[in-house]
């Protein structure tokens, strides 16, 4: 038979642990909010980046700067955008994956791979499997995402136009919706070169004055690579609150069906119990007969 006092004890303890699920639930939803505000506010200015740099891509002239060409299939830089916490569901697992897939895919050789991780889970978990990390830092102890992007970005540039590696990748969770995130990987350089037939002049833009144009358009190209960083931080970010949200919503639901389970245990036990000395005393009563 079931000890009732050790029912009672867990009972008591799930409900305390519904309790904390639920509230984090509530600050999850709170951040989730602000997120949401500052991934739609820069949404629209990356759009438009992305618009300048594909315009851009269409000038001839630039097919000989460092940012464009064929990789020769020296070093890939990986850049993956974790979360510093967990209680975020399958949020983190499911970007780990996808890195191993687009290995396979891309046929990148993991001796090859250097990865240039932001968040704390990311860096533990390849850390461990002896992944070459190049790069590392956490969101809890930067005093600012955009400086954080600016340092990675910077970073991987001066890698980049060094030689140190040829091709650079971006994994992160993107924001579909609040009960949708999914793991995204995006190659972010070398530019691919426009078909022959579609080449035109200008791209549609005119720089003046001419002497300035190599370092124009080399602040154009570093910018676009840092706001791509910066928006898919602001993306994650939004993606990690909510499928915090749900995961804690889904636990406070859960607690909430083993507590009721539980519940029906602990009063059959009762009535068992209290069946069982009914039949002693009356036991006892035939006996003194």
């Amino acid at each position: 038979m079931p000890n009732l006092k050790s029912i009672k004890r867990k009972i008591s303890s799930i409900k305390n642990t519904r309790q904390i699920t639920k509230a984090m639930k509530m600050v999850a939803g709170s951040k989730l909010k602000r997120n949401q505000s500052a991934m739609s506010e820069f949404k629209v200015y990356a759009s438009a980046y992305d618009d300048v740099i594909k315009n851009i891509s269409y000038n001839a002239v630039l097919y000989s700067h460092p940012f464009y060409g064929k990789a020769s299939g020296g070093n890939t830089g990986i850049i993956i955008i974790s979360t510093d916490r967990g209680l975020c569901g399958s949020f983190n697992i499911n970007l780990f994956k996808l890195f191993f897939e687009e290995l396979k895919t891309a046929g990148i050789d993991s001796n090859q791979a250097k990865l240039y991780i932001l968040g704390k889970k990311g860096f533990d978990f390849f850390k461990k499997r002896n992944y070459d990390v190049v790069f590392n830092r956490s969101f809890s102890e930067s005093e600012s995402t955009i400086n954080l992007s600016v340092l990675l970005s910077d970073g991987i540039l001066d890698d980049f136009k060094g030689g140190k590696i040829e091709n650079i990748y971006i994994m992160s969770n993107r924001y579909i919706s609040t009960l949708h995130q999914k793991a995204y990987s995006e190659k972010i350089l070398p530019f691919e070169t426009q078909a022959a037939g579609k080449n035109k002049n200008s791209g549609g833009y005119l720089v003046e004055p001419v002497d300035y144009e190599d370092e124009i358009i080399d602040k154009i190209f570093k910018d676009y690579i840092y706001t791509k960083i910066y928006s898919r931080i602001l993306e994650s970010f939004a993606g990690e609150q909510a499928s915090r949200m749900n995961a804690m919503d889904n636990a406070t639901r859960n607690a909430g069906k083993l507590i009721n389970k539980l519940t029906v245990s602990y009063n059959k036990a009762r009535q068992a119990a209290v069946t069982l000395e009914i039949l002693d005393i009356i036991n006892g009563m035939n006996a003194i007969k």
